[in-house]
């Protein structure tokens, strides 16, 4: 073969090569083999976690979705991570710090919401966590009940104003007839501390929260009225956060929305496991006590089937508000809640 036709032959190749290892769209992508190609579902256990810290108006069993969630799980199932859950005292105080960007969520009534707007904070409500009347009433043996008309004359103990407790009392002796001032004898006592009076003989009847009603329960005190069939429907609390950060990061409050969405599921499903996280919760209280104040909640759906706040439930809770006077305008619940963040069953 002759020189310079071996060089025309070489030149040919490597154009051809060059072609073939260009940039061409129009050639085909090499194939990644199946043990090559990035697994989802390891890219997904990767992804960063967001470091969140909650605030809550108090620490107490109506909060028990919040600390399951934790406890079981399930924010770390959805890339987050709680740094804290911090008692503020109050729902207002807890607010604030979400306001001012300390802390991402908190946990207290939907009225602050409103009543920070009223003020210049902007804030919603995003998941429910406590949902109807948590509230009972309980009394001595001795005390004849047929009808809320039978308060009439006895010593009631309940928490001080503006509470629930106070709030549902009162309306409950308006509704039949009764005068709060007159017609009753009311000791007014901080939460919790509303059983020794009537324990002691003192008193005839107690309207308090749980666990406070088991304890009384088990020491020989008798229900005789119970304010969550009476409202089904009350958003008593919810999860709240600003609105800086559901502009910010929305996939953030998505993803602590699921979680409670999840975790108040959880609790109807696995009630036991539930009691175990509360008994680990609170160890100060007696376990039986504990187990079934977690049960009166979870069948009288204190701890609502999933966190849609539905419109009803804030409707009446407002109403309330409004009632004992806390309230002196209208808040409407697309200012106050934001349901687009509640997963699509």
């Amino acid at each position: 073969m002759k020189k310079p036709f071996l060089i025309l032959i070489l030149s040919i190749l490597v154009a051809a090569l060059g072609a073939c290892s260009s940039g061409n769209s129009a050639s085909p992508a090499p194939l990644t083999s199946a043990a090559e190609a990035p697994d989802p579902a390891k890219s997904d256990a990767n992804k960063e976690m967001d470091t969140v810290l909650v605030t809550e108006a108090f620490h107490t069993l109506l909060y028990l979705p919040l600390y399951v969630a934790n406890k079981e799980g399930l924010f770390e199932n959805n890339h987050i991570k709680i740094s804290n859950i911090r008692s503020a005292g109050t729902g207002p105080t807890a607010l604030a710090s979400v306001l001012a960007g300390e802390a991402q969520f908190s946990v207290h009534g939907p009225e602050h919401v409103g009543f920070a707007k009223e003020k210049g904070g902007h804030a919603k409500a995003v998941s429910a966590v406590a949902n109807s009347a948590p509230v009972w009433i309980l009394a001595n043996k001795n005390v004849a009940f047929n009808s809320p008309e039978d308060l009439r004359g006895k010593r009631i103990v309940v928490g001080l104003a503006p509470g629930t407790s106070n709030t549902l009392l009162k309306r409950l002796l308006r509704d039949h007839g009764l005068d709060f001032t007159k017609d009753v004898t009311v000791t007014e006592v901080q939460n919790g501390s509303e059983l020794g009076p009537v324990l002691a003989g003192q008193a005839d009847i107690a309207v308090a929260y749980q666990p406070q009603v088991e304890q009384g329960l088990s020491q020989g005190l008798q229900l005789i009225y119970n304010f969550t069939e009476e409202y089904p429907e009350y958003a008593f609390s919810t999860f709240n956060t600003s609105i800086q950060l559901m502009e910010k990061n929305p996939d953030l409050v998505k993803r602590f929305v699921k979680s409670m969405d999840e975790s108040l599921k959880f609790i109807h499903q696995n009630p036991e496991i539930a009691k175990k996280v509360a008994r680990a919760e609170f160890p100060e209280l007696d376990g039986e006590v504990v187990d079934n104040a977690v049960q009166r909640m979870i069948d009288s759906n204190v701890y609502p089937p999933n966190a849609n706040i539905t419109e009803e439930a804030f409707k009446v809770a407002i109403d309330m508000q409004k009632f004992v006077g806390n309230i002196k305008t209208d808040m409407k619940y697309e200012d106050i809640v934001d349901a687009s963040f509640i997963p699509n069953e």
